[in-house]
């Protein structure tokens, strides 16, 4: 084609989410999460798996015990298509490790079938854990928190303790720093050390 028909058609504006989970807003909703019958065997551990590998529910939803590897302590994820730059491995943590191997022996002493981390009674991976993770949020009195917000914290948190955006966006899978960008969500008193940095300078 010798143009491009849509061009000069404005795309939809990016409802760019400005929402950063404290630590005492996740521990709350862990605590309560413990409390739940529907919620206490699962939600808590998602969420810790979550942060810890700072990846997207999606996959670890679909995690299966295949991809980790508890002696090289390495989660092999792989493309999950042409546009994602999901990394191909990601080191396991030595919190992480302890909580996927507490996972693995509780899987043999209740002698689980089926190949997912986290699954159902019926062996079927989860979908979606929305309605616990809300019911969790609201007896924990934490409004407008989204699971997926877990990621922005630990992308957040790694920013604070000072690691690049490069070392950030490997972690976290993003082809663009751009993208790092967005999923950090720095507050002013975030920025006090470093103002007062340029005055003892």
């Amino acid at each position: 084609m010798e143009r491009n028909p849509v061009s000069e058609v404005e795309g939809f504006k990016e409802n760019k989410r400005d929402r950063y989970i404290t630590d005492q807003e996740f521990n709350a909703i862990k605590t309560k999460a413990r409390t739940i019958p529907r919620a206490r065997h699962h939600l808590p551990d998602i969420m810790d798996v979550l942060y810890y590998s700072v990846q997207r529910s999606g996959r670890i939803f679909s995690l299966r015990w295949s991809q980790i590897d508890l002696t090289e302590r390495k989660m092999i994820l792989g493309q999950s298509g042409s546009t994602k730059r999901v990394p191909e491995e990601i080191w396991i943590s030595q919190p992480l490790l302890e909580l996927l191997s507490r996972l693995k022996e509780e899987r043999g002493l209740e002698k689980v079938v089926g190949p997912y981390v986290f699954q159902k009674p019926n062996g079927k991976p989860y979908q979606s854990v929305k309605t616990t993770w809300k019911t969790c949020c609201e007896k924990a009195k934490v409004t407008d928190a989204r699971i997926h917000d877990i990621r922005h914290k630990a992308i957040t948190d790694m920013g604070k303790k000072g690691y690049s955006l490069q070392e950030i966006a490997k972690a976290a899978g993003h082809s663009q720093i751009s993208t790092t960008m967005r999923y950090t969500h720095l507050r002013t008193e975030d920025t006090r050390e470093a103002l007062e940095s340029l005055g003892r300078k």
